[in-house]
């Protein structure tokens, strides 16, 4: 006779992994008409990682609203994505907002039986170049971490002359000497970095209230290969 204990726990068992299947297959499956799986593959120069590129997808939603996605690939290049709407052009860019490659309006590719939008491979790699960079703490300053943006035109300021925001999500904090890889786009007539360095309040990083320092200008030529940040 079957232990009744250990009956109940594999169905238990079964039961967890099926409903955890389902949530996966449900998250990337279409469920209605107006959505669509939009997925393809990006190619870069010396791996996939992002390096100061973004993803980005415009999208007329269903009650008529311009929408603007920020999309992130993996660490082979590849992404997926539900959207919901009508797509209407996807941009990749470096920096912030250097177009590097887009596709739009009738040059999309449609909507399959399936849902699907196929963009397929998008190769990039000769119309990048490879730079790194390292930031380091300039004599007397203390350690820490830093988040470093890349601009190709002075970066915006504020209606009172209030200083752009950089957000951990799209600039993720980096360890001062560490160095970094960017991919700049062989146009680039002139590159800024913007390095911004938190005020440690109580053991916090206090990012919002913090020092920055804009770097550059700069031409491919001219890019330095280290940037001393007080």
């Amino acid at each position: 006779m079957k232990n009744p204990a250990a009956t109940f726990l594999t169905i238990l068992i079964g039961c967890i992994i099926s409903c955890s299947y389902y949530k996966e297959t449900e998250r990337v499956q279409p469920v209605n008409s107006q959505e669509s799986i939009l997925f393809g593959q990006v190619l870069l120069p010396n791996g996939f990682s992002r390096r100061g590129l973004e993803l980005h997808v415009n999208l007329i939603a269903p009650g008529g609203d311009l929408v603007d996605k920020w999309l992130l690939f993996d660490k082979q290049g590849h992404f997926s994505y539900v959207i919901e709407g009508s797509l209407t052009s996807v941009t990749i860019s470096a920096g912030l907002r250097a177009e590097i490659f887009q596709i739009k309006g009738e040059g999309l590719p449609k909507r399959n039986g399936e849902g699907q939008v196929d963009l397929g491979v998008i190769d990039l790699r000769d119309q990048l170049k490879v730079h790194r960079l390292v930031v380091r703490a300039a004599e007397g300053k203390p350690e820490g971490e830093v988040r470093v943006a890349m601009w190709f035109k002075p970066p915006p300021v504020g209606p009172n002359g209030g200083r752009v925001e950089l957000g951990s999500m799209q600039f993720p904090p980096v360890t001062l000497g560490h160095e970094q890889e960017w991919l700049l786009p062989l146009q680039a007539d002139a590159i800024y970095f913007l390095v911004e360095r938190p005020i440690v309040l109580e053991g916090a990083s206090g990012w919002r209230s913090g020092h920055q320092r804009l770097f550059g200008p700069y031409t491919l030529a001219e890019l330095p290969p280290e940037l001393l940040m007080d």
